[in-house]
């Protein structure tokens, strides 16, 4: 009986200790969604830590609307300095703007944080660093995952959903600025690969179409995040637009 007792104790504690180990990184990407906002770059501190190391992106930075690869990031609380793309030190922020603080990471997750807000103008002109939980492991085979984020300064709630024969077929209802949806399975035809998708974002009051877009880049077992993009009654770059991008590697298309 002893024995007994001890082995199963024994299983016990290793098992606590398993379980105890400090967490891994987290598996991060940044995101330029500031309409109004020239190329530019991140900087980051952890907390405690007196100076910021180079740019993140490096080279010409990122221009909007763009996302940048994965890296990892120990778990912790991090500032972010803005910078002009093209820099090659931390010492000059971007337009002067002062830095973002407070931003914490888990352990083992895979954010996007995303800049969003606007520079200049009226509508949400503040900015503002945003982490959105990604998931990257994959949709069981005969459907992909969808869901809505809406990073549009100024825009209202916004319906995102699939347009099938004219027919709009909501997966995201009401998704207010800085807001994101749950996903949502949508089925698609096993093994299929850049699968043609029309989707849509209309105001949720007045139901206004925000944008429409064709997307070709949709695949079987995907994982997809719409992107509700742009100011209200801009053209041309800030135009209002989606932007369908995949959690799970660095595949993004911009419509219209």
């Amino acid at each position: 009986m002893l024995r007994a007792v001890l082995a199963s104790f024994l299983v016990l504690a290793l098992g606590l200790a398993c379980d105890s180990g400090p967490p891994g990184p987290a598996h991060v990407r940044f995101a330029h969604f500031v309409p109004d906002a020239p190329a530019l770059d991140f900087c980051l501190k952890p907390e405690g830590v007196a100076a910021f190391g180079s740019p993140f992106v490096g080279g010409a930075g990122m221009s909007y609307p763009s996302m940048s690869a994965r890296t990892d990031l120990d778990a912790g609380t991090y500032s972010i300095r803005l910078v002009p793309g093209g820099a090659t030190s931390c010492a000059t922020s971007l337009n002067g703007l002062g830095d973002i603080t407070g931003l914490n990471l888990d352990g083992d997750g895979t954010p996007t944080l995303a800049l969003i807000g606007r520079l200049t103008g009226t509508g949400t002109p503040a900015l503002t660093m945003q982490a959105y939980n990604d998931r990257t492991s994959p949709t069981p085979s005969g459907g992909v995952s969808l869901r809505g984020i809406n990073v549009a300064p100024g825009s209202n709630p916004q319906d995102v959903g699939v347009v099938s024969a004219s027919l709009f077929q909501t997966f995201a209802t009401g998704v207010g600025y800085q807001s994101a949806s749950g996903y949502q399975t949508i089925s698609i035809t096993p093994n299929a690969t850049n699968v043609q998708a029309n989707l849509a974002a209309r105001d949720s009051t007045s139901q206004a179409v925000w944008a429409s877009g064709v997307f070709n880049n949709v695949s079987d077992t995907g994982v997809y995040t719409l992107y509700v993009i742009g100011i209200p009654g801009q053209s041309s770059v800030q135009r209002p637009s989606l932007l369908l991008c995949s959690d799970n590697s660095l595949s993004c298309a911009q419509s219209p």
